[in-house]
């Protein structure tokens, strides 16, 4: 079987090394929770002092003694106590503005980190060592116990065989199953057929033909365990291709948010290419994504001044926010797909890599796929924390109330 390198690892090769962004990445989006925490805490408090002032108030107010209080008196408190209640509604007016701004941050930001985790180049170039080798493995004309007996078998084919009609389908197979050019799985009825029809001819020639009589018996061991290998191993490539699906439709409605999301908030789209998609250096992209925030920031205060506009841009940026609050929770969940469909290719290699039970050179050639399978699999846990996109992506807003 010609394996091809899943798409996830395809995706772009234009991104630097994510795990080099990835502490700057975290300090933005940190900073802006940071800051939305401590506004929200100073409003918080604020309203507590305000709360305060208000009950002081009210309680005095209903206390006074009309016969004591005078007229200054009571006017005095009555309009302490509406500029109280003016500033309490400014408050509760405030914090919602607050949280949805911050948030609005917050979401662009985790989406241009979306953008970047779907594409990162070190992952794409240590899987070409382990998914070459592992394609290998079906390719029957790489092994010297089925190269040795096909020479055999083609000399017996040349003086004896021709003229047999079954043994012709049969050769038919054998020559698809051992062209290094043929894109025919290594299992199935081509397989089987092939298998059958071998042990058909050294039924009827005996030890006529001694070299090639004597070989076949490890020649079919070592095809019927490939064959084998390859069935399992489809079960794990079909995973793969749905993986590959989900993840094509996930980068396309991310770039398609981004897109939009730069549109509202007025984000050059040559700048972000240049800036960030082009961008070598971390602190390019980090100033990146504080210009934006700044952009996002001014776009939501004028939007909020706007008669027409005033109120109407919380519901959007909420929108956008729990759009990126799915395809977060979505990549998390296709990354712990990802990770759970490399881990069956460890429990395939192992399962197969007992000497004892299969042809010494078949398991050379599967035990020489650990170390590559090693190394993707740290890659992969260093590029990617599924488990840790699932977290966040459930805690990374705060309710507008």
């Amino acid at each position: 079987m010609n394996f091809r390198i899943p798409v996830f690892l395809l995706l772009s090769l234009g991104l630097s090394v994510h795990t080099l962004a990835q502490t700057q990445e975290n300090t933005i989006n940190e900073q802006i929770k940071n800051e939305r925490d401590a506004q929200l805490k100073e409003l918080n408090d604020k309203l507590k002092t305000n709360e305060e002032l208000i009950s002081k108030l009210t309680e005095k107010l209903a206390a006074t003694d009309s016969k004591t209080a005078t007229d200054k008196e009571k006017i005095k408190d009555l309009e302490t106590l509406q500029l109280a209640l003016d500033d309490r509604l400014r408050i509760l007016e405030e914090t919602p503005k607050t949280k949805i701004n911050l948030n609005g941050q917050l979401a662009f930001t985790e989406l241009l980190s979306i953008q970047r985790d779907i594409q990162p180049v070190d992952l794409f170039l240590t899987s070409q060592t382990f998914f070459t080798q592992l394609g290998n493995i079906g390719k029957i004309q790489q092994y010297n116990g089925f190269t040795s007996w096909k020479s055999e078998y083609d000399k017996w084919y040349k003086k004896q065989g021709q003229e047999d009609p079954l043994v012709n389908v049969l050769n038919t197979s054998i020559n698809l199953i051992s062209s290094a050019s043929a894109a025919v799985p290594l299992y199935g009825t081509m397989v089987n057929t092939a298998i059958s029809g071998i042990n058909n001819i050294m039924m009827t020639m005996g030890k006529r033909e001694k070299d090639l009589y004597d070989k076949t018996p490890q020649m079919l061991l070592l095809l019927n365990v490939t064959s084998q290998f390859e069935q399992q191993k489809s079960i794990i490539d079909h995973e793969w291709t749905l993986i590959n699906k989900e993840l094509e439709q996930l980068q396309k409605e991310n770039t398609e948010l981004l897109q939009e999301q730069m549109s509202y908030y007025g984000i050059s789209m040559d700048r972000y290419q240049s800036r960030y998609l082009r961008a070598t250096l971390d602190s390019d992209r980090e100033a990146f994504k504080n210009e934006c925030r700044k952009i996002i920031s001014d776009k939501l205060s004028g939007l909020d001044k706007n008669p027409s506009s005033k109120g109407k841009w919380l519901g959007q940026v909420e929108t956008y926010m729990y759009k990126v609050q799915s395809l977060r929770l979505r990549f998390g969940q296709l990354t712990m797909r990802m990770m759970a469909n490399i881990e069956q290719y460890q429990q395939l290699i192992t399962m197969y890599s007992d000497a004892t039970k299969f042809p010494a050179e078949f398991t050379s050639k599967i035990n020489s796929l650990n170390n590559p399978l090693n190394s993707l699999k740290n890659k992969f846990n260093s590029s990617f924390n599924p488990a840790r996109y699932i977290e966040d992506s459930a805690v990374m807003y705060i309710e507008r109330n």
